[in-house]
């Protein structure tokens, strides 16, 4: 066997053994995960209160973590919005989550933070399109309610944003209610 020969024999193994780590990782990740899960959801909130968020986290139903949430939300009269997580399967449109989350003071220390958890049913359109970005929105609104939607954003060149995307991530502080 000449040298070119062998070499492409090495490259075609090294391939197969990479689609077949590749596969097999795909398909780790698909067993895993809940059936009328959505993978991989980066997850944003949109804050209509005069609460400062520390922290919030998405919950299972019976109170299991998703590993999904953010941090360092700022009240409405301050822009409404904070930090994101990335990447996490989520419960899907219709299903049922926990969202916990603490408010205080931007300097309280956490001793003195109030704990919150409120329970609201996903909404929202997800795609499977490869040219379109799906993320959850989590809307805080006064009296501990919350708000799971899920926005489809088409990232093809020159496509309108999401009129359901919420214009506090435009830098726009347009009030929201529950609902709208």
């Amino acid at each position: 066997m000449n040298n070119r020969k062998m070499i492409a024999g090495l490259i075609g193994a090294g391939r197969a053994a990479l689609l077949g780590v590749s596969v097999w990782g795909v398909c780790a990740c698909a067993m895993g995960m809940p059936q009328g899960y959505v993978p991989e959801i980066d997850v944003h909130a949109a804050n209509y209160t005069d609460d400062y968020i520390h922290e919030y986290h998405l919950e299972t139903i019976d109170g299991g973590n998703l590993h999904a949430g953010g941090s360092r939300i700022k009240p409405f009269s301050k822009g409404g919005t904070g930090g994101t997580e990335c990447c996490a399967a989520l419960p899907g449109v219709g299903q049922r989550i926990r969202i916990a989350w603490k408010t205080g003071d931007y300097n309280d220390l956490p001793s003195a933070w109030s704990t919150h958890v409120a329970t609201t049913i996903v909404k929202g359109e997800t795609s499977d399109d490869p040219d379109t970005d799906n993320y959850l929105i989590v809307r805080f609104f006064s009296h501990e309610q919350v708000e799971a939607e899920y926005i489809a954003q088409s990232i093809k060149f020159g496509s309108s944003r999401s009129p359901r995307a919420d214009q506090l991530f435009t830098g726009q502080r347009v009030m929201r209610h529950p609902g709208e």
